[in-house]
């Protein structure tokens, strides 16, 4: 009998406890269509892959805004935002007009606050300051306990004009290396590497999704269904290790069509999530492993690779 419970408390002992998993995450981005593309799917995937966690989740919208606008909304408290709004007690998201950056940041006690640059500016950090340094500080001075972090932005699909006189991979080298000066160079302790996951879906069969092509449903903006899930993975994996909890992101089996993203109200739909094989979804989940283990390096493997 005595073997018997020991053998019952080692068991229990490998058991994960209720402490290891947060009762609840407290998550806000102050971005732009790029944060919708990247968190849209996230709560979703925290309930799933960390059981028991209920989260909210806001994103501060303002389509195209820069480091410089929201750092001149703060100054003009100009009620130029909607607030997309995640709590695990409604199901789905849903929007508020006209607040400023000050209401959305007081609106709960955050866990983490994301920030990140617009997209054709995030390449040159000399767009970045003092714009960033002066958010922060506030950031710091309202929210003291929230950890701050950054999201590392997809490059613009091939072909797309915006690109200019640069490759999407040039894009892609040129927003990593102006991230990783923004983690060394601030008071920042986060970088979500969902550039580097999409970055490296291009390199596979994964290349053909998209309305443009690319990943991409206009150019830039990431098509509904695998692309924003594979930034959605990336987010999920740093959030909740930050709460000292190692999700598997490999274990993930959402899978994101039309109805399922209709009835969650998920936030700027850019076309309809489009058919994807297992494989496909698979292959996903490895290019959002690959970032988080290399986040500022591409990962190129031949399995799954474009043919």
């Amino acid at each position: 009998m005595k073997r018997f419970f020991t053998v019952i408390l080692c068991a229990l002992a490998l058991l994960p406890t209720m402490a290891d998993t947060p009762s609840r995450v407290r998550v806000l981005s102050i971005g732009n269509s790029f944060a919708r593309d990247a968190f849209a799917y996230v709560p979703f995937l925290i309930e799933e892959l960390s059981p028991g966690t209920k989260v909210d989740f806001s994103i501060l919208y303002i389509g195209g805004c820069s480091l410089e606008r929201h750092y001149n909304g703060l100054v003009g408290e100009l009620p130029d935002y909607e607030l997309d709004t995640y709590r695990s007690e409604d199901g789905h998201w849903n929007m508020e007009k006209n607040v400023t950056l000050q209401k959305g940041v007081l609106s709960n006690d955050w866990d983490i606050i994301i920030l990140q640059q617009q997209s054709a500016a995030s390449r040159y950090y000399d767009t970045y300051q003092p714009y960033l340094d002066d958010l922060l500080k506030y950031l710091k001075e309202v929210r003291p306990r929230a950890t701050t972090a950054w999201l590392m932005t997809q490059a613009y699909g091939t072909g797309f004009k915006r690109l200019k006189d640069m490759s999407t991979d040039e894009m892609w080298a040129r927003v990593n290396a102006a991230s990783q000066q923004a983690l060394e160079q601030t008071s920042i302790e986060l970088m979500i590497p969902a550039g580097t996951a999409i970055q490296n879906a291009r390199y596979t069969v994964l290349d053909r999704l998209g309305k443009a092509g690319h990943l991409v449903n206009d150019g830039y903006h990431l098509h509904e269904g695998i692309p924003p899930l594979i930034e959605g993975l990336v987010a999920t994996q740093v959030i909740m290790k930050h709460f000292g909890v190692d999700v598997d992101v490999q274990k993930s089996q959402l899978k994101i069509t039309p109805e399922w993203r209709e009835e969650r109200h998920t936030p700027q739909p850019n076309g309809q999530p489009e058919e994807a094989s297992d494989e496909e979804y698979a292959i996903a989940r490895r290019c959002a492993q690959w970032a988080i283990d290399a986040p500022w390096q591409l990962t190129v493997i031949e399995e799954g690779m474009k043919k």
